[in-house]
């Protein structure tokens, strides 16, 4: 049996990991809660009256009172706190990069923060993929081998189980693809079917949804349609993972993925399907056996969990060939 390599975080890692954490889920809260637009109070007819501008529009939100008072100082003790916590993430970003933290490479960072910024994460939009193990290795304490990280794109998990709210949500008119080229304006249309998009670096970005769900409708003829792929139907059924993760610089950001056992069901599944490329299997195991003894070891989550209940049989059957997996696992 192969060994699996991990480096566990120092003690020095982890408590700069739990100050971090802490700062940004405020930050997260505040953001979140802040009053929309911007305030000024205006003088009509010898009459102070305060005003919200949002977006292209302004209008009164009453004459100066107590309460539009208590609206005013709470716009500005919001920025002010939103202010504090900005600087403190940024000198923490220095310390995050000197402890080698910053994991998640700058195109990842950069869409996953867009996509939260708009709350498709977590609602509509799920990583899956490479890209996942980032959050899994933040959660448990430990790094894994660069060999199982390396990608050059970027998974994407549709829920169109809700997309009819994605239509009115308020997100980019440009749809997925408009949120994409914020990140980067370099995005486009990777072909000529709209399935996929890259970036000027050749960096892909691919949705994918059960094939039982009927195609959506683009947002724009100029979008990228989701790809129906056999298996996503249980992965949106499967229970989910949150975490903070740290990107290239330094800087914190939110990752939305599949709970770590059924990513390393799935890869172990994936790899015995016959339409898989023969040179992707190898890895495919690889991460699979890497996953599940993280999942096991530091995570102390089982296989046979009752969480797991509504994934396919054949596919929980897969659990007992991974529940041994830590037993190669060789800590640097």
């Amino acid at each position: 049996m192969a060994l699996i390599r991990l480096k566990e975080l120092d003690n020095e890692q982890r408590r700069q990991l739990i100050d971090v954490k802490q700062v940004y889920e405020g930050w997260r809260r505040a953001t979140r809660k802040k009053l929309p637009g911007s305030y000024r109070w205006v003088t009509r007819k010898g009459h102070e009256y305060l005003y919200r501008k949002y977006k292209n529009s302004e209008r009164s939100l009453g004459r100066r009172s107590p309460e539009t008072e208590a609206i005013m100082q709470e716009q500005s003790d919001q920025r002010l706190r939103l202010k504090g916590m900005g600087e403190r993430l940024k000198t923490m970003a220095r310390v995050n990069r000197a402890l080698f933290l910053n994991r998640v490479p700058k195109d990842a960072s950069l869409i996953l923060r867009e996509l939260d910024a708009v709350d498709l994460l977590g609602k509509h939009l799920f990583v899956i993929g490479t890209n996942s193990l980032y959050a899994y290795e933040m959660r448990s304490g430990v790094l894994f081998e660069n060999a199982l990280l390396a990608t050059h794109d970027f998974d994407l998990l549709w829920d169109a189980r809700d997309r009819l709210r994605l239509l009115v949500s308020g997100i980019s008119p440009d749809g997925v693809l408009g949120i994409l080229r914020k990140a980067d304006p370099s995005f486009s249309s990777a072909d000529d079917y709209g399935t996929r998009a890259q970036n000027g670096n050749g960096y892909f970005v691919d949705l994918f949804c059960p094939p039982t769900d009927p195609t959506p409708d683009r947002l724009t003829p100029n979008d990228i349609d989701p790809i129906p792929i056999e298996g996503s139907d249980w992965l949106l059924r499967a229970p989910k993972f949150e975490e903070t993760v740290i990107g290239w610089d330094g800087m914190p950001l939110q990752m939305h993925c599949i709970d770590p056992r059924v990513f390393a069901l799935h890869k172990l599944w994936l790899s015995r399907q016959p339409s898989r490329q023969e040179q992707s299997r190898p890895r495919d195991i690889a991460q699979a056996r890497a996953v599940a003894a993280v999942a096991t070891a530091f995570l102390r989550m089982k296989f046979d969990d009752p969480a797991l209940s509504r994934l396919p049989k054949s596919l929980k059957a897969l659990g007992a060939e991974l529940d041994s997996a830590e037993q190669a696992l060789q800590n640097d």
